[in-house]
């Protein structure tokens, strides 16, 4: 499994946006993770990250408010200082 999946699921599922973890599979978020990963080639700051989490959460969520960028911002930062040594 490569290091920036690793480094993503690790972010998102401890931030857990939905609460899922406690009562479902460790592999919850791992689609949303995925497209994530796909993604980070496309984020050249960590405002872009967070662009892409928010529209990846809304597209597999629905609109809420727990996936605005504000809401995502903080875990697009450890994620972009993880991968990029910051």
């Amino acid at each position: 499994m490569n290091n920036n999946y690793q480094i993503v699921k690790e972010v998102i599922d401890d931030w857990d946006p939905k609460q899922f973890l406690h009562q479902t599979p460790e592999d919850e978020y791992n689609p949303e993770i995925e497209m994530i990963v796909d993604l980070l080639p496309t984020a050249t700051s960590v405002e872009k990250l967070a662009v892409v989490i928010h529209e990846v959460f809304v597209i597999m969520f629905s609109v809420d408010e727990v996936y605005s960028i504000n809401n995502c911002y903080p875990s697009a930062l450890k994620i972009w200082n993880k991968i990029n040594g910051g």
